[in-house]
């Protein structure tokens, strides 16, 4: 079992790899611009879990998350040169939804100022 600063620099260090494999080695011209915000990786090291955001809109979305259905056994071998372990993590990407929140929820504040700045007048 791993303790927690060896699992969170572990998973620092899958995230620069990662990060590195999409942008200059994955292919794909439907890949879009991806960038990796986060990577969770379970106590026993053993699989990683990839969030990340795209832009663009759901098609483009979508189209990114098949690239990486398409190209995760490319990207998982590819990270072998950055890892020092016994073994490479099980990958599994996961759409980073928390900057479509973020916009949401800034978009309802500015929606609440408006009203408040209008009532006041």
């Amino acid at each position: 079992m791993a303790d927690s600063r060896r699992v969170k620099k572990y998973a620092d260090s899958v995230k620069r790899a990662i990060s590195e494999i999409i942008e200059f080695r994955v292919k794909d011209p439907h890949k879009g611009f991806v960038t990796v915000t986060r990577v969770k990786v379970s106590p026993d090291l053993k699989i990683a879990s990839i969030y990340y955001a795209v832009l663009g809109d759901h098609t483009q979305r979508e189209e990114t998350r098949l690239v990486f259905s398409r190209s995760g056994s490319f990207i998982r071998n590819e990270l072998k040169p950055y890892i020092r372990s016994r073994w490479l993590p099980e990958l599994r990407f996961f759409y980073d939804e928390s900057f479509e929140q973020a916009g949401k929820i800034e978009q309802l504040l500015r929606k609440i100022r408006t009203d408040n700045d209008s009532e006041a007048q």
